[in-house]
């Protein structure tokens, strides 16, 4: 699972002039799902969702996702 790096999220979709609607339709998600991990409802995202908003707004998943990091 990845932590979301939301303020960079938010920039890079508003640098590409897109609201969450056409985020979550060009990242073929549900608008709710992008909602709750730009407003930190979401605290982990499954890592095929992640690659799916990174080729969206046409970065790496590094970009804009942490691993989240293991706890013994």
């Amino acid at each position: 699972m990845l932590i979301a790096k939301v303020d960079k999220i938010v920039s890079l979709r508003q640098a590409q002039g897109l609201n969450q609607k056409g985020l979550s339709e060009k990242a073929g998600l549900p608008v709710n799902a992008i909602f709750r991990i730009e407003t930190g409802a979401y605290t982990r995202t499954h890592s095929l969702r992640a690659k799916a908003i990174a080729d969206a707004l046409g970065c790496s998943v590094d970009e804009i996702f942490t691993p989240e990091l293991k706890t013994k």
